[in-house]
Parts: structure tokens; C-alpha cells; sequence
């Protein structure tokens, strides 16, 4: 995966510890926000990807079973949102193109348009696995399809874009790689906000709880008040 938060410090994050809950929004959102640039290829949409990711986190936060599976979680809904929130492209917004040079930068710029032509599972498979280092496995938890499907998708990106790129591929998906982990990222709320806002929802879904245990307790005792007001009244 792409983090080292223990079981234990994914419990005592659940429990609003602010110290557990920066390591671990800490570790998991910088590389989705680097995914959702790369993706995307602009940074308004992979700073509404990180705000809406870190809002559901604090939602799902209590559900976690474990380190890996909150893990799981980032990753996914990471490809997720770059979906939902993606916008029309041009190369002057691109974020893997913005400011780039070097001998090679008119292959990589073509192997770049190239991609952003492609499909939208095409281009996740490729800047996952390039970009983002990824294995199939973990590609295909992200993407939400099988392994299978991630090396058609990346077979078919390669056989679109290799072309382009010349005998320079394997340099220019290196260099795509150090392009992906130069971009910025920011954090888009302090853990003590994520702990104000968790333990804001655990205050209101007691309530609600609170209110359902009310309302079935009002029934059977409006039951209970019916029947006996009825019962003396029934003939045998």
C-alpha cells in the first residue's frame, strides 16, 4: 500500500486522537492528491477530489476494520472522485506538461496528448502503473476491476503511446514518474477539524439513535395504552 498506519494507530485515530489522526490523513492524502493531479490533470479538480476525500474519510473513519482496508479505501475512492469531478483537458492546464523541458520534451509531450486522448481507464492504468508505480494488484483495487482488465487497459495505453515516444519510452515513463511526485500538495483541513467534525457525527447519530429507541418506545407504550383501554371493553 502506500502507507505504514498501524491497526493500532488506525484505533487510536478512531478515537479522535489528534496526534493519530495527522499521521494518518497525513500519509494517505498526499499521495491521492498527487493521483488526482496526475489523473486529472488539473489542480481545482484534485483539490475538490482531496476536500470531498477527506469529508467521506471522516464519515467512514469509525467503519475501518483495519489499516489495510482503510488503505483500500483512499485508494479507491481516490479514482473514484477523479471520475465524478473530472473537466475538459488542454495541454495548458496540464499539470504533468506545465513547465516541463529537457532534450526529450517534445517526445513527452506527444506521449502525454497522446494519453489524454485515451480512455479514461486506459489513462489510469498507465499513470498508476508509470506515474504512480503501482502494481496490477493494487491498479485493479483502485480502479474497481479485475487484474486482467488493468493489463488490457495498460497493454492497449502502451500500444497507443509507445509509438510516440520512440526508443525513449522507458526514459520518458521515468520521467513521467518524477513529474508525478514533483507536483505540490496541500492539505485541505487540520486533524483537529477532522476530529471536530467526526465526533459532530458521533454526537448526531447518537441522537438520531437516541430519537429511533424514542419513537418505538412511544409506539409499543401508545400499544400497551390501547389495549388496555380496549381490552375490558372485548366480549368472550
Amino acid at each position: 500500500m502506500f502507507w505504514s498506519i498501524t491497526d493500532e494507530e488506525l484505533l487510536t485515530a478512531q478515537a479522535g486522537n489528534d496526534e493519530s489522526l495527522r499521521r494518518l490523513f497525513g500519509q494517505a492524502v498526499p499521495p491521492c492528491v498527487l493521483i488526482a493531479n496526475s489523473l486529472a490533470g488539473r489542480k481545482d479538480v484534485a483539490d475538490r477530489v482531496s476536500t470531498e476525500l477527506v469529508r467521506r474519510a471522516a464519515d467512514q473513519i469509525d467503519r475501518w476494520r483495519d489499516a489495510d482496508e482503510a488503505s483500500r479505501w483512499f485508494m479507491h475512492q481516490t479514482i473514484q472522485l477523479v471520475r465524478q469531478f473530472r473537466k475538459p483537458l488542454v495541454p495548458e492546464q496540464d499539470v504533468l506538461l506545465i513547465g516541463i523541458g529537457g532534450p526529450d520534451v517534445a517526445e513527452y509531450r506527444a506521449m502525454i496528448l497522446a494519453l489524454r486522448k485515451l480512455p479514461e481507464q486506459q489513462q489510469e492504468a498507465f499513470i498508476l502503473t508509470h506515474a504512480q508505480r503501482w502494481n496490477t494488484r493494487l491498479c485493479a483495487v483502485a480502479m474497481d476491476c479485475s487484474t486482467t482488465a488493468v493489463e488490457t487497459h495498460l497493454a492497449e495505453a502502451t500500444r497507443q503511446v509507445q509509438p510516440l515516444a520512440g526508443k525513449h519510452f522507458q526514459s520518458l515513463t521515468g520521467f513521467l514518474h518524477q513529474v508525478h511526485k514533483s507536483l505540490p500538495v496541500a492539505m485541505p483541513a487540520r486533524p483537529a477539524m477532522i476530529a471536530t467534525r467526526m465526533k459532530a457525527r458521533r454526537s448526531m447519530r447518537a441522537i438520531v439513535r437516541a430519537f429511533g429507541w424514542l419513537m418505538i418506545l412511544s409506539l409499543i407504550g401508545a400499544i400497551v395504552g390501547f389495549a388496555l383501554l380496549v381490552w375490558p371493553h372485548i366480549e368472550f
